[in-house]
């Protein structure tokens, strides 16, 4: 199970580029180290934190006008990580079934792992809108287990993040880390990391053995 942001996709350039264009046309100051310590959240508890907004229905405004710009320009700003299309493929070949699993949203998800070519790689995708609570909570990891019928103890929680590692812990899954990522390596065993991986392509090893 594939977190998306900060774990395959690089796209802390395009959240970064789009959240500056929210704060500015919605008049609010910005604060990129924001978003750098809080990656891992949803996009409504970004933009709370970022523009300092508690009330829901304010928060779902400048949520909605993010999304607005997200989808016109930041979706095309974001690329793979080196080494993920090639290490999907490999480990495809062999079985290994993938699912992306995400406090991002499925359509936006599945526009950028189509225009990559990851897709067919993919038995699912699950986003924070498919479940009752996002991440850390385990909902998302046990929905896509569910869907792919897989056990936890035959499951792989990979992420850049604690919200990923609390997810994979609290659904009973095995939890691997990537190091360049948002969390340090050792946030990351802290929150139940059993391996840290250094580029994606080091996963291979760990899924085969």
């Amino acid at each position: 199970m594939l977190d998306f942001d900060g774990t395959i996709a690089d796209s802390f350039g395009s959240v970064i580029h789009c959240a500056e264009k929210m704060c500015q046309k919605e008049g609010f100051p910005f604060d990129k180290r924001i978003i750098e310590r809080n990656m891992g959240c949803t996009t409504e508890q970004c933009v709370s934190l970022l523009t300092g907004e508690t009330d829901p229905e304010v928060v779902k405004r400048l949520t909605h006008s993010y999304n607005l710009i997200y989808r016109s320009i930041g979706l095309d700003m974001i690329k793979l990580f080196d080494g993920v299309l090639d290490t999907v493929k490999r480990l495809h070949a062999q079985g290994v079934k993938f699912a992306i699993t995400s406090n991002n949203v499925v359509p936006a998800i599945s526009y950028v792992v189509e225009r990559l070519g990851l897709m067919p790689y993919l038995d699912n995708i699950v986003g924070v809108e498919c479940v009752e609570k996002g991440k850390p909570e385990p909902d998302i990891a046990l929905e896509s287990m569910r869907r792919a019928g897989f056990t936890p103890e035959e499951s792989v929680a990979v992420g850049d993040s604690t919200f990923d590692m609390l997810m994979g812990k609290g659904a009973g899954c095995h939890c691997c880390g990537v190091s360049y990522g948002c969390d340090t390596p050792q946030t990351l065993k802290e929150e139940g990391a059993e391996w840290i991986i250094d580029s994606f392509a080091e996963l291979e090893k760990i899924i085969l053995g």
